[in-house]
């Protein structure tokens, strides 16, 4: 595996990550043969960290979406209208927030929640309030004379109109702002995009960020696969143990809020990934795909050089990184997974050494697509096939100045 060296320059004193509660690291140096990298290779790198920073932001003046998971708020006294509306927010996907009456609950909070409901006995205070709240209940009867006294105020009665709520509020969840998903790719095997998807991630996650990281390339062998299952030995992993073997056999959608809860969790990253032996059904890649971007800020999927699943992945993902090595083999492989999803304007990061008469100018205009990184081969990394040694990067201050740059570049940091 050749891995990709991202290089910082600029100080980094922090011990924990805040994604990763009760995980505390050191900050120790890497010797000054490793941390003494070439003036070049930090300069491309900082490059390459400040587009992705950019991908991963919906829009450079805007802000990624709320960290926090999708809020139901329900107003009632009645202990079974509060466990049967536990049962559908369970369905859709959403934290079911229940308070006993309307004091303490401010626009603020109702704002921020997915739906507000409220029973017969506790309709709103406000006509505002009224205007954005569901009426529900058990007793039809009750619920439209209550609508009927309060104006604004929607009936729902229950259990008749249970599926149009279930639907409503479904609807409501993916209306909310989603987290950007981002393709990185590699034009042949061994040109790091594991490494580089990973290191991304991770410093995402150091800056306070929900990522997640979904190992789409299957096949046994996998950096990712190899490093959750290290983290599970040493006890280091939290979170929980959901894989693509048990999510193969999970039929139709899937609850954001249950991924969340569900996968691992490394060095503050949601990771999804698994020892398969063969690529990830399209079907449940892009179904885990729609429920990460609902329950994450940036969504980082390692497709391989698999073309095919790239395609199959079509428009649920927003932006395409390619990496690859400027040579004229390296130029065709980007072609065919540039091909694969034309819809998308690809980024493209050359890593390694250049075949004779080919840089990173001639890869750019081969493909007519930027090349936003060239990145030096870095031998020391190459000689390494555990990519927790790239990780080591972010724990030393240039590794998280290179990697910091690059997010900054690409506007992750500007919410």
């Amino acid at each position: 595996m050749v891995l990709v060296a991202l290089v910082v320059l600029g100080p980094w004193d922090r011990k924990v990550f805040p994604r990763c509660p009760g995980a505390q690291f050191d900050t120790p140096r890497l010797p000054q043969t490793v941390s003494g990298l070439s003036h070049r290779a930090a300069e491309a790198s900082t490059l390459c960290l400040m587009r992705l920073n950019e991908l991963a932001s919906p829009a450079l003046a805007g802000e990624l979406p709320s960290t926090e998971e999708p809020v139901l708020l329900l107003v009632t006294e009645d202990q079974q209208l509060r466990e049967d509306i536990s049962l559908i927010a369970a369905v859709v996907g959403v934290r079911l927030e229940a308070c006993a009456r309307w004091s303490g609950i401010t626009d603020q909070v109702a704002d921020s929640a997915v739906a507000v409901l409220c029973c017969p006995q506790s309709t709103p205070r406000t006509t505002a309030l009224a205007q954005r709240c569901l009426l529900v209940g058990h007793d039809a009867e009750a619920v439209w004379a209550a609508a009927a006294e309060t104006p604004g105020l929607a009936p729902v009665p229950l259990p008749a109109a249970e599926k149009w709520l279930t639907e409503h509020l479904s609807a409501q969840v993916l209306d909310r702002a989603q987290g950007r998903v981002i393709a990185v790719a590699g034009a042949t095997g061994g040109v790091g995009v594991t490494t580089f998807a990973y290191i991304c991630a991770a410093e995402l996650a150091i800056r306070e960020y929900s990522p997640m990281l979904i190992d789409a390339a299957g096949g046994t062998g996998r950096g990712i696969a190899d490093l959750v299952c290290a983290a599970r030995r040493q006890h280091s992993l939290s979170g929980g143990e959901l894989d693509w073997k048990q999510l193969t056999a999970i039929e139709g959608e899937i609850s954001a809020a249950h991924l969340r809860e569900a996968v691992p969790v490394l060095d503050g990253i949601g990771v999804l990934t698994g020892t398969t032996a063969s690529r990830v059904q399209s079907g449940r890649l892009n179904a885990a795909v729609v429920a990460a971007r609902r329950a994450y800020d940036v969504v980082l999927i390692d497709i391989g050089h698999q073309a095919e699943t790239l395609a199959g992945l079509g428009e649920n993902i927003d932006e395409l990184m390619v990496v690859t090595r400027a040579s004229r083999r390296g130029a065709d492989a980007a072609e065919q997974l540039i091909n694969a999803v034309p819809q998308h304007r690809p980024h493209l990061v050359v890593n390694g050494l250049a075949a004779p008469g080919w840089s990173a100018a001639e890869v750019q205009e081969a493909l007519g697509a930027q090349v936003v990184a060239d990145l030096p081969v870095q031998k020391w990394l190459a000689r390494n096939d555990d990519i927790a040694e790239a990780y080591e990067l972010l724990r030393t201050r240039r590794g998280s100045a290179l990697v910091g740059a690059v997010l900054s570049a690409l506007g992750a940091d500007d919410a």
